[in-house]
Formats: structure tokens, C-alpha cells, sequence
């Protein structure tokens, strides 16, 4: 009789056991759902996603919890994420317009604008919501049809400004100067401008009155600067380095001019091709050998890529020459695509390739019996000898390609009513590399930088720029150790790879007067330790300069 009652038991127990998982299975979902929800409505997406994906695992159908995916990988700027996983709530439950207008959100922005214009067909019993008349007014906007845009960002705003601004004015201010309405686009603008100062629309807004002033004129520009500077490392001699006899000094003044001029050669709509040409000379007080002249030239076309987005094609060359004898041919190539942030500044992400070729050789040094310290050959007692075999002229050749990619942010801080509100803040990485003709100059690079730009009393504007370079070459130096070098005997050369770390810093203090003059004060210091003594060096560099500019409409 007990082991009937145990058996009965057990069978019980199985029984029950798929409806006591599948129970719990529910409750942990439910748990999941719960807190997923809690998160996303606090704002906290990235948390709230790793619920909200347990609980569609449990339940793939539901439609809340593929929502509030949806809106979070939105919110999070996953636009083809959000895409896909709206478009299943919008299978899931047709009838639901709040999804419809969710799904061409996201496609809007991820570029979808079919897409997106299908999906705002479901959202119609919207028609009295603010951003279901945002979108449409953009999708208007982007469709070409002007009129149909204004009327439809206007309504946007009557229905519910504080939801939809300030993109609704933004776009809205575009849309009227399509349409020629130049005093209504201009006055929307600046509201936007001055209401959202500090922010990234504000920057934009304020770019579009810009172009709004200019119109379609193209515009050509031009300036020209002259100043002095002091340079207490003129000739970048290393510590401890002895200076060449013909040198009887590293520091000196030098004078400085700079000159410009360039236009717009080409202009439609939003896109634009320009074309610059630059010069850059110095007259040094005493170091005469020193006297440079570097014009250059450069092409640039500009074009938007999406509705925060512009792109930049840029081809940069020059040409320099010292003293009369040529020096340096460099070329260069950048491809940039700048990105306004709603709330964040801007960021500018680069790529950059480039050729450089030198016009002048170092000399072979006569090679030794392969023993630092022993006598050089025969014929060699009034200079040192190096290794055998070693032929500097041609490691030496800094002749080569480089390549860099990288970004810069700019952050504004502060708003209209702080003293801040013309700050900005700055930062970046770079990464760069050179292949060299000689292995003296292989190498790789990585640079950090951050500044700040602000307007100080009296309109001076104050800029500080500092960086660090870490420079690790892929070869060692062929160049001695100084201290080691003896007339007549063979130096020894290091045999690890040369090393570099620069420290830079920049400090400029600029003022305009009238429309034409500006003003400016600047000092920069570089400091540049290197495992190669004739590399290792710092610099100061003080100086002022005037900049007349000129610019007018073609």
C-alpha cells in the first residue's frame, strides 16, 4: 500500500513538472519584461535591452517588448536594428499607427526614405501628432516638394512645439528658404540659433543663415600677413649636439609673410568645389641658409551626406624651396566626413595619404674595419668612420608615402546665458604611419591633442592646442651617438629601434579690428625626446603677426 501511494506520487510529480517550467519559464519573462520596461522609460536602453531580449526570447511575439526594442535601438542610433525589429511589431499587430510612425523613424534616418514614406502611410490615424507631421514635413523636404514641407513643419510646431523643436524649426527654416521666403526662413533661423545656442542644431542654424546671406553666390576670398617671430632652436639641433662650423648660433628672428587667395569655382545647392592657392616665406636675421619660400595649392569639393553630415574630398600640394635651391615636393590626399551631434558638438573622422619627395642627399660617411674604437682606414684621420657596408646617403633618403586616419570632436560648452556660450572644447586621435625610401624614417605614429577655444573680454579670442606623439620608428638610427665620435677612429651605432615621444603645446591670442584686420600673438614649445641624441630636442617659438582678409561674391 505505501509503495502505491509512492508511485502515485512520483507520477504526479511528472506530471506536474512541464507546467511548473513553463510557469517558471513565464515568470522569469514576465520579470524580464517588467524590468526591460522600467529601464526603457527611464532611458537606460543599453540595460534595458539585455532584458527586453530575454523576455522576446520567451515570448517572440509580443508586441510591447518588440517596441520598446525598437525605440531603444532607435534611441541608441541603430537604425537598421531598430528598422528590422520595428517592421516585425508592424507585421505583428498592422492596426497599431504609433508603430507605423516608430518603423519610418527609423528608417527615415537610416536613409530608407521609400521606405520610410511606406511605413508613414500606416501611421495616417496620426495626423493630428506633432511628429508625425515632423516626419512628413522632412520627407517633403527631402522629396524636393518645398511647399508641402512648410506646411507641414508648420503644423508640426502649432500641434506641439516643445516636442518637436528644434528640428521641426530647423528643417522648417530650410524648407522657407527653398522656397525663396528669405525673410520668414531668416527669422525662423535665428530663433532656432539663439534659442538652442550651444548645441549642435544652434551650429547648424547658424551655418544655414550663413549660406542663406550668401545665397547661391559663389565667393572668392583672399588675405595676406606679415609678422616676426623669435626661434630659440631655429636649426632643431639636438642636446648636446655640437652646431656645424658655418653655424655660429641655433637661435635668431626671423621675418614672416603668408598671402591666400581662392573661390569657389563651382556651387550647387549645398555642394561646392573650391580651389586656393598659398605662400609661406621666411627671412632669418643671421641664419641667411635658412630663408624658405613654400607656396602651395589646394583643391576641395564639399557636399552633404546625409541631414547632419557633410563630406570633404581635398587634395593638398606644395613646394618648397631654401635658400634658392629646391627642398621638398609634397602631395596629399583627404577624404573627411564632418557630423553634427543633436546634443554633442561635432565630429570630423579623416582618412589621409601622401607623398613627399626631398631634393637634397646626406653624404656617405667612410666605413671602417667593422670594430668601434679601432684607427679608420688609411686616408681617414681628419673625420670619423662608421660601420662597413653601411651606405647612409641611401639609408638616409627620407623620400617615401605616408597614411593617417583619425578624428577630431568639438564640444560646445555652456548655453546663451552662460559667459561660456563661445567655448569650445576639443580633442582627437591620430594614428600615421611613413614607408621611407631609407630605413632611417620608417615609422609609425600615434597623437593625442586637446584645446580649447574661447572668447575672452575685450572680443580677444584665445585658442591652446596641446598634443603628445608617440613615435616608434621600425629600424634603428644611423646616425651616432655624438659624444662617441673621434676623428680618425670608428663610431659604434645603437642596435634597437629608434624611439621617439614629442610634446607640443600652442597658445594663440587673436583680435579683429574692423572687418578686415586681425591681430594675433602666439607662442608654441615642442619638445621631442628621441633614443638618437641628434633627434633629441626642444624648441621655443614666440611671435606676432597682422592678417588682412578680403572676400566677395561672384
Amino acid at each position: 500500500m505505501l509503495v502505491s501511494k509512492w508511485a502515485g506520487a512520483f507520477a504526479l510529480a511528472l506530471c506536474a513538472s512541464p507546467v511548473l517550467a513553463e510557469t517558471s519559464r513565464e515568470a522569469i519573462a514576465e520579470g524580464a519584461r517588467a524590468r526591460g520596461t522600467s529601464l526603457a522609460r527611464e532611458g537606460r536602453c543599453e540595460a534595458a535591452l539585455g532584458e527586453l531580449a530575454q523576455a522576446r526570447a520567451a515570448t517572440p511575439s509580443d508586441v510591447e517588448v518588440l517596441r520598446l526594442i525598437g525605440l531603444c535601438e532607435l534611441r541608441l542610433h541603430r537604425y537598421a536594428e531598430a528598422s528590422n525589429t520595428l517592421a516585425e511589431a508592424v507585421a505583428a499587430a498592422p492596426d497599431r499607427a504609433d508603430l507605423a510612425l516608430s518603423l519610418a523613424m527609423a528608417r527615415f534616418h537610416g536613409g530608407d526614405y521609400d521606405g520610410s514614406e511606406q511605413a508613414l502611410a500606416g501611421a495616417a490615424a496620426l495626423e493630428n501628432d506633432a511628429e508625425y507631421q515632423l516626419y512628413r514635413g522632412m520627407l517633403y523636404l527631402q522629396a524636393g516638394d518645398n511647399a508641402a514641407a512648410v506646411v507641414a513643419l508648420e503644423r508640426a510646431r502649432a500641434l506641439d512645439a516643445a516636442r518637436v523643436d528644434p528640428v521641426a524649426s530647423y528643417y522648417l527654416g530650410l524648407a522657407l528658404a527653398q522656397e525663396r521666403d528669405t525673410p520668414r526662413a531668416r527669422e525662423t533661423l535665428i530663433g532656432v540659433r539663439d534659442s538652442w545656442s550651444g548645441t549642435a542644431w544652434g551650429s547648424e542654424a547658424s551655418r544655414a543663415l550663413a549660406r542663406l546671406e550668401r545665397g547661391d553666390a559663389r565667393v572668392a576670398f583672399a588675405s595676406v600677413g606679415a609678422g616676426f617671430e623669435y626661434d630659440d632652436n631655429a636649426v632643431l639641433i639636438g642636446r648636446g649636439v655640437p652646431l656645424p662650423s658655418d653655424i655660429s648660433d641655433e637661435s635668431d628672428w626671423r621675418g614672416v609673410w603668408t598671402a591666400s587667395a581662392g573661390a569657389e569655382l563651382w556651387k550647387q545647392g549645398d555642394t561646392l568645389l573650391g580651389l586656393m592657392g598659398s605662400y609661406r616665406g621666411t627671412t632669418y636675421a643671421e641664419l641667411e641658409d635658412f630663408d624658405s619660400h613654400f607656396p602651395g595649392a589646394t583643391l576641395w569639393l564639399d557636399t552633404p551626406l546625409g541631414e547632419s553630415t557633410r563630406g570633404r574630398l581635398r587634395y593638398d600640394f606644395g613646394y618648397a624651396w631654401q635658400r634658392g635651391d629646391p627642398f621638398l615636393a609634397t602631395n596629399g590626399l583627404q577624404a573627411s566626413a564632418e557630423h553634427a551631434w543633436p546634443r554633442f558638438g561635432s565630429t570630423d573622422f579623416y582618412v589621409q595619404g601622401s607623398a613627399d619627395e626631398y631634393f637634397f642627399r646626406s653624404d656617405n660617411v667612410p666605413g671602417g674595419d667593422g670594430v668601434p674604437g679601432s684607427a679608420c682606414p688609411p686616408g681617414v684621420d681628419d673625420e670619423p668612420c662608421g660601420p662597413p657596408r653601411l651606405n647612409e646617403r641611401r639609408e638616409r633618403d627620407r623620400d617615401g608615402l605616408g597614411w593617417g586616419v583619425g578624428f577630431d570632436h568639438a564640444l560646445p560648452v555652456g548655453t546663451g546665458a552662460l559667459p561660456l556660450s563661445n567655448t569650445q572644447l576639443l580633442g582627437g586621435f591620430r594614428y600615421a604611419g611613413f614607408a621611407a625610401d631609407g630605413r632611417e624614417y620608417d615609422f609609425d605614429a600615434y597623437d593625442f591633442h586637446g584645446g580649447v577655444g574661447t572668447t575672452l573680454p575685450a572680443a580677444v579670442e584665445l585658442d591652446v592646442i596641446a598634443g603628445f606623439t608617440l613615435r616608434p620608428y621600425r629600424h634603428s638610427t644611423t646616425f651616432p651617438d655624438p659624444d662617441d665620435l673621434v676623428d680618425g677612429v670608428e663610431y659604434s651605432l645603437p642596435n634597437t629601434r629608434k624611439r621617439e615621444k614629442t610634446t607640443r603645446v600652442e597658445v594663440a591670442l587673436a583680435r579683429a579690428f574692423g572687418e578686415y584686420v586681425v591681430v594675433d600673438a602666439h607662442w608654441r614649445y615642442l619638445d621631442n625626446q628621441s633614443t638618437a641624441k641628434v633627434f633629441d630636442y626642444d624648441q621655443h617659438v614666440v611671435g606676432m603677426s597682422v592678417t588682412l582678409n578680403f572676400s566677395k561674391e561672384l
